[in-house]
């Protein structure tokens, strides 16, 4: 979750959107494709709320998962780091140069984070260049899809723009990033965004009114139905990638390395 959408002054046993449920499987799936037995270190930059850590890492036990996010304070850091004590997750405001004596990390988790960055492709060269990011560390990014589906959330959230997986491939290749994969997930919520942006087109909404998935308020049984949707979405698309149809979706992934010179 997003630190805008996430404040350290509610319950600890809040609870997250579903639609994080949902990708934290999705994520996971392309993940598994990808992780090998040697990796034993996670970097999660731009980790808001570390959720996505703290469910990984019940996952992969003997791995070391490390969450930056230059939103956190001293405060945020203490209360995550009580939060998700049980959990195999150190917290940074800044990029580590070392965890643990571990110096190059194995794979860099960017969810939803370059597009909330005005140049993203020279973050992403930084980011490559980083100590703790070994020639053969794995990139994993997820982006909102569709440039014209762009409205009032993705204002409220500081986002500067949506990708397709042609330009998700274009920026990470200007960036020195070699592509391994790229897709799209969540179909489903490809029609309630479009309905809500012709809505927008109509009834200009004020920004300040604008909430995230921080503000939801769904039961158990709502989340656990809402995420059982998402991840049949998935499903279904990965069922048709399997026979070359790639299906929309309101969300893209590209998984990178570098380029090998």
């Amino acid at each position: 979750m997003d630190l805008k959408e996430y404040t350290t002054q509610v319950d600890g046993e809040k609870m997250n959107h579903p639609w994080e449920y949902a990708r934290f499987e999705v994520v996971s799936d392309i993940l598994k494709r990808h992780l090998t037995p040697k990796y034993n270190s996670i970097l999660d930059v731009g980790c808001g709320d570390g959720f996505f850590l703290e469910q990984l890492s019940a996952n992969y036990k003997n791995m070391r998962f490390v969450a930056v996010d230059i939103a956190f304070d001293d405060e945020m850091i203490e209360f995550f780091s009580k939060k998700y004590q049980k959990s195999n997750v150190a917290f940074y405001k800044e990029m580590p140069s070392s965890v643990d004596g571990v110096t190059s990390t194995d794979a860099v988790l960017l969810l939803d984070v370059i597009e909330h960055i005005e140049d993203d492709i020279t973050f992403l060269k930084g980011l490559a260049a980083e100590p703790i990011v070994g020639n053969d560390t794995l990139f994993m990014i997820s982006v909102p899809a569709y440039q014209g589906l762009f409205c009032s959330h993705d204002v409220w959230l500081g986002h500067y723009r949506r990708y397709t997986t042609k330009m998700l491939r274009e920026h990470a290749n200007q960036a020195g990033l070699e592509i391994v994969e790229t897709g799209y997930f969540f179909k489903s919520l490809l029609l309630p965004r479009t309905i809500q942006v012709l809505k927008e087109k109509i009834v200009k909404p004020k920004i300040d009114n604008v909430t995230g998935i921080g503000d939801w308020k769904g039961g158990k049984t709502a989340a656990k139905i809402m995420k059982s949707i998402l991840v049949f979405d998935y499903q279904v698309s990965r069922f048709f990638r399997f026979f070359g149809l790639r299906l929309p979706g309101l969300s893209c992934y590209a998984v990178c390395k570098k380029k090998t010179m």
